[in-house]
């Protein structure tokens, strides 16, 4: 009797638990909004995909808290749609959805008042909601004040973030670039200006408002709520923007110059990486692939000896990208790459992803039989490891069958 009653309040006080997070409905949308009209609730639809890390992230360890529950529940008739099946692909066509997870705030007609593209944490995201709520906060609000000519630096801050929460970039980098060609210099020493410069990366290299902020160094890092590192930031972009541009559109020696140029400035603890990156942009957009690929597989093994996290990244992100982008369809790289990826998974077998770039790299190179051996490879491997093989690894492995 005892064990049985253990059994049951195991049980009670785990639904409880369950329970104390986000109730999320189970039938259509269309049904979502007349539940909300009903009890006079807005709509929160949680837009994701079954491949989507942050997605399980805010499923698994936001969703259920129960501080985010009691709000959720108490203002909002809650859905969630995969965006790839059934209803939710013609939603997250209605909704331009782009980006996972896209966090949609709604009136029980449909219209979206407040979104979130990303992650969260738990008080992040019952800010959100609240701003969702709030009709002065709303997203529609602060674009009515800003078309009306508002231009206070701390709105403008308000504005930038709400736009950059809803990914609106192509609006935030206008706002940007607006803000700082009408700012004047001396103002751009507050923390609301450089919130604005942070988020927008509307900054130019070389123009009198980096000029000016370049000069006030010691001003503006002394500034509550700026210091080095958002000065950093700020100026680190800059100068990747215009390196970047000199790269993608310049001779091999003005990109030199450019780097040259901008140490006068700016240099990170990260400088190394950054020009191996503006070099890479240089041999990509200049169709050296040859020159590309050995410098970044050069690059993966002298970080392996140091961070094999960081080095493994690189040759993996590199060799993949030869799979999947069309511009290296005949580059011959691919044999290369196979060969990359073969001889590291020699010192790691256990490299799942290794599995995946060569069954992908393989079928590009229409060997049916080694991109079978290896997508299966991966499965069997991500069974053993207790991971659940989605749709896009599913996907592959059908496309090769019928090669």
């Amino acid at each position: 009797m005892k064990k049985l009653l253990g059994v049951m309040l195991a049980v009670f006080m785990t639904s409880s638990i369950f329970a104390q997070g986000i109730e999320f409905e189970h039938g259509t949308f269309a049904e979502a909004l007349a539940k909300a009209k009903k009890e006079n609730k807005m709509v929160f639809m949680d837009c994701y995909t079954t491949w989507c890390g942050p997605c399980k992230m805010l499923a698994k360890n936001i969703f259920p808290q129960k501080e985010v529950g009691d709000y959720f529940n108490a203002h909002f008739v809650n859905v969630k749609m995969d965006m790839e099946k059934g209803e939710g692909i013609e939603l997250q066509k209605k909704y331009g959805v782009k980006a996972y997870p896209t966090l949609l705030f709604m009136d029980a007609n449909g219209k979206v008042l407040h979104t979130k593209v990303g992650g969260s944490d738990a008080a992040g995201l019952i800010e959100e909601a609240k701003i969702a709520g709030d009709p002065s906060r709303q997203i529609g609000a602060l674009e009515k004040k800003y078309a009306e000519g508002n231009r206070e630096p701390k709105f403008v801050a308000q504005y930038i973030k709400a736009l950059y929460s809803a990914y609106k970039q192509d609006e935030m980098r206008a706002v940007g670039k607006d803000f700082i060609t009408n700012c004047p210099k001396e103002k751009l020493a507050n923390v609301d200006a450089f919130t604005v410069i942070g988020y927008s990366e509307a900054l130019e290299f070389g123009s009198e408002a980096y000029k000016y902020i370049i000069a006030n160094h010691d001003k503006l890092i002394a500034i509550e709520g700026i210091g080095q590192e958002d000065y950093d930031g700020v100026i680190g972009a800059a100068v990747n923007k215009y390196v970047s541009g000199i790269a993608t559109t310049g001779t091999i020696e003005e990109l030199k110059s450019a780097i040259e140029a901008t140490k006068k400035d700016f240099t990170t603890p990260q400088q190394k990486m950054m020009e191996d990156n503006w070099y890479s942009t240089y041999y990509l957009a200049h169709k050296e692939y040859d020159t590309w690929f050995n410098k970044k597989i050069s690059s993966a093994k002298e970080s392996l000896k140091t961070d094999k996290r960081m080095g493994s990244g690189i040759l993996i992100n590199t060799t993949y990208r030869i799979a999947m982008d069309p511009a290296f369809e005949g580059s011959g790289l691919y044999g290369k790459a196979i060969t990359a990826v073969e001889d590291y998974l020699k010192e790691d077998s256990e490299m799942l992803a290794g599995y995946y770039c060569l069954a992908s790299l393989y079928k590009k190179s229409n060997n049916k039989e080694k991109a079978l051996e290896n997508i299966n490879a991966f499965i069997s491997k991500n069974a053993e490891k207790g991971g659940k093989n989605d749709k896009r690894v599913m996907a592959l492995k059908e496309e090769i069958e019928k090669m």
